[in-house]
């Protein structure tokens, strides 16, 4: 009996422990499945979300028991622990950092990113995350310095804390120097009030550093010798947009595991370095631009075509004085994809090997001087999206066989300085081009008649094609695009009577062409140049009105006649004003306060008559008034009495003005650098306070009772 009864529990006891190791294999299973946060942790997050500021109430989501399901959380799948907090989800979201985010003792990843905390000084709490991998507070809009207490992260592996307009800066390097685990440190508009020895003595204690991003630190020296003993793992070196106003060191040039080179708007000068074999054959991206460098580069290009990977796909180089020729030895890049040498010296032509980087997809050779005719081999680049070849002294032509086969082309620039270059091209060019939105074409043979090859880009977005040789009229299929931002047709022969071209939407330039008829109204246009041509006729009642959105306005030298009309002051952003050289008359509007803005006033050579109306003094921002070749009269003694004090040319000259020039002239008007009063009836004595005008250097009172 006593046998059968522990053998039955026995049998029970094993039975019970079987169920219950299932059971703990489910929950288990279920654990893994949809993990339960730690209570106190979750409370956290709720003391956190109270503190934040979300105007779209994003946090919204963060409800329920569980709080590893909430948007933007990750947890542990074994212990329930918070592991992830990324505030992606919840863009603009700001207020307070509450301090209970202390309390996510294992937190290893945080992402506040791209908020809006509205200049609140970045949490010294955020020092007390020790277990933190990852800390990005970029461009989330703290301000104030950046504290120290970021040293303590030992464990953090990257680091963002770019932020914009300067509000972050650092008073103290020397907390960077604990961060021995960093991999990857970005601190782009940070002032750093130290010097580059102290910051890049800090950085070198950072041996596992990959990327080191220090772009517009105000940092003002390089060091000459090479700084960074214990680092060769550094990939991403960008130091772009800082006043070193120094030469490139050679250690530069020397960290053999670079993939990314930055030193864009650094203030550099002098000579570009001289480069060995085998340097810098791991890059990747390079970017010299906007410097003052000097030097040939031939010998740099020729030098990095030895590198067996040919890893290089982006080289810039633009808005330097850097000189030579382009060795034949570019064609080895095979992997370039986008190439600028643009504001240079460059010189020669293009070497036809340049068919050989069947990966291009940007080349720009603008503001040059390279010569020699075009190659064809520059037809290969079937990837092209972007080819700028302006401002240079091509010679020759261009044909189809240049461009027949660029597909992808989308932006296409080219002008010569020698004005004996031809662009011809037939209708079959843009065949099979569907991408084309970006035409600009300047000093070469494009006519005589307007460039028919235009007519199937239906995504043309800017047209210009100035001093092309081109006369006839403009052809009425122009309108069918659907929405052009520029058109720039001028110094053409172009004829006909000037109808709107209905679908320009920013900025349109006919000038200097033989254009006759009325001035059409361009509802919305922002530009209108129309000078330099045969139209007549008044300006309309409405201009005002119909073209409220102007900002510049030039219908100077045509046969326009009439009073200027009142309603040009609901015009209020206009800047730039011309209508000289017609034949208006009447009196000088009263209505000028009303367009705060305008800086260039020129209604010169007219038939104006009257006075000058004071509130186009009183102009804030008027820097030049033009109204010589006029009948007007006034007394100018009393003229200058509310003048702008930026006025820097004031033409009266060949009217009817009378009184004397006023002594108060260098009070009211002390940058004025060019007086044009000739011509008129002025009386009295030159005042001697003239002298005392600093920035004068015309001065003209010939013809008058002086």
């Amino acid at each position: 009996m006593g046998k059968m009864t522990i053998t039955k529990l026995s049998r029970y006891f094993i039975i019970h422990l079987l169920v219950l190791l299932v059971l703990t294999t489910y929950v288990v299973r279920s654990l893994d499945a949809n993990t339960l946060c730690i209570n106190e942790e979750r409370e956290a997050l709720l003391k956190i979300k109270k503190d934040l500021k979300d105007p779209a109430n994003y946090l919204s989501l963060w409800d329920g028991m569980n709080c590893c399901n909430w948007a933007g959380i990750e947890c542990d799948n074994q212990t329930g622990h918070v592991l992830n907090l990324d505030f992606h989800f919840a863009p603009n979201i700001g207020g307070e950092i509450n301090p209970s985010i202390s309390d996510l003792k294992y937190l290893k990843h945080l992402d506040l990113s791209y908020s809006n905390f509205q200049g609140i000084p970045i949490p010294k709490v955020f020092g007390s995350l020790n277990m933190l991998r990852y800390l990005d507070i970029s461009y989330a809009n703290f301000s104030g310095i950046v504290p120290t207490h970021l040293g303590n992260l030992s464990n953090l592996q990257y680091l963002y804390i770019s932020t914009s307009f300067y509000s972050l800066w650092v008073q103290d390097v020397t907390w960077l120097s604990t961060l021995s685990s960093l991999q990857f440190l970005s601190m782009e508009y940070v002032n750093i009030t130290n010097t580059s020895h102290e910051l890049f003595r800090a950085v070198n204690m950072m041996p596992s550093l990959l990327e080191l991003s220090l772009i517009s630190c105000n940092l003002r020296t390089l060091p000459p010798l090479f700084p960074f003993e214990n680092i060769t793992s550094l990939l991403v070196f960008d130091l772009s947009q800082n006043p070193f106003n120094s030469s490139i060191p050679s250690w530069l040039f020397n960290m053999s595991n670079l993939t990314h080179l930055g030193l864009s708007s650094s203030s550099l000068r002098g000579p570009f370095p001289l480069l060995r074999r085998g340097n810098l054959c791991n890059l990747q991206n390079m970017d010299l631009s906007n410097n003052d460098l000097t030097g040939d580069i031939t010998q740099m290009l020729d030098t990095l075509s030895y590198c067996s990977n040919q890893g290089m796909k982006k080289l810039y180089l633009s808005s330097n004085y850097l000189t030579g020729k382009l060795p034949h030895s570019v064609g080895e890049f095979n992997n370039l994809v986008d190439l600028d040498l643009s504001s240079n010296s460059f010189s020669g032509p293009i070497p036809a090997t340049i068919g050989n980087l069947s990966n291009l997809e940007y080349l720009n050779f603008e503001g040059n001087m390279m010569n020699g005719e075009i190659p064809g081999s520059i037809g290969q680049l079937t990837q092209l999206t972007t080819l700028n070849l302006f401002r240079n002294n091509w010679e020759g032509s261009m044909t189809n066989i240049h461009l027949h086969n660029l597909t992808n082309l989308a932006v296409f620039s080219i002008s010569s300085k020698q004005n004996s270059f031809a662009f011809k091209v037939t209708q079959d060019w843009t065949q099979y081009i569907k991408n084309l939105f970006y035409v600009k074409i300047s000093d070469c043979q494009v006519g005589p008649a307007f460039p028919n090859w235009l007519r199937n880009q239906k995504f043309l977005n800017t047209l210009i094609l100035q001093n092309a040789g081109i006369s006839g009229e403009i052809p009425s299929w122009l309108c069918m695009f659907f929405q052009i931002w520029e058109l720039d047709l001028s110094h053409n022969k172009i004829s006909g009577h000037l109808s709107k071209i209905t679908n320009v939407s920013n900025y349109v330039n006919l000038s200097f062409n033989q254009l006759k008829g009325s001035i059409p109204l361009w509802s919305g246009v922002k530009g209108l140049d129309l000078s330099n041509n045969l139209l007549s006729g008044t300006l309309p009642n409405n201009t005002g009105e119909e073209m409220s959105h102007l900002m510049f306005l030039d219908l100077s030298n045509n046969h326009l006649s009439g009073i200027i009309p009142l309603s040009i002051y609901r015009i209020q952003n206009l800047l730039y004003l011309v209508l000289s050289n017609n034949h208006l008359t009447g009196t000088i509007p009263v209505f000028w306060m009303g367009m705060p803005h305008l800086r260039i006033i020129d209604l010169s050579n007219n038939s104006l008559s009257g006075g000058i109306p004071t509130s186009i003094f009183s102009l804030p921002s008027l820097s030049i008034l033009e109204l010589s070749n006029n009948n007007l009269s006034t007394n100018l003694s009393l003229a200058f009495q509310n003048c702008t004090p930026k006025l820097q040319i004031l033409s009266l000259g060949n009217n009817r003005f009378f009184g004397s020039i006023p002594k108060e002239i260098t009070k009211n008007l002390p940058s004025l650098a060019e007086l044009l009063l000739r011509g008129n009836a002025l009386t009295g004595s030159i005042p001697e306070e003239l002298y005392v005008l600093h920035s004068l250097h015309v001065l003209d009172l010939a013809n008058n009772n002086l």
